[in-house]
């Protein structure tokens, strides 16, 4: 693994981070600390910076053990950014659920990519 690679994929998990926080804008912590809702405010900078990170990385980091789920869960991500310009014309209950869904089912693909680099790594070494 190069160093811009570790950098991508260490900077996409940073912006997945920031962009399930996004939440906590409405949290009474956020209502007392300005600062907090300054930093969730960038969602849609983070999603998109994450899908560009993610794709630098997966470019990178070529034919790995865990290339399908990197696949998997960058194609998610994808899906989920072509589909915010239609939250205008959703209810907003709607956009939220599915929104909510897609986000979370990325989560999960990357927390099964991620362990799937490392254990595969580590059976590799041993």
């Amino acid at each position: 693994m190069n160093i811009i690679e570790k950098i991508t994929a260490l900077l996409s998990l940073f912006m997945l981070t920031a962009c399930m926080l996004a939440p906590l804008r409405r949290s009474s912590a956020a209502q007392k600390h300005p600062w907090i809702r300054r930093f969730v405010g960038f969602h849609t900078f983070y999603g998109i910076t994450l899908l560009v990170t993610g794709l630098i990385h997966g470019l990178l980091a070529g034919g790995g053990s865990a290339m399908m789920t990197g696949k998997l869960a960058w194609t998610l991500l994808l899906f989920l950014t072509l589909l915010a310009p239609l939250k205008k014309r959703m209810k907003q209950n709607t956009w939220r659920r599915m929104h909510l869904t897609l986000a979370v089912s990325g989560c999960a693909l990357v927390v099964i990519h991620i362990l799937q680099a490392v254990l595969f790594r580590s059976l590799q070494l041993s």
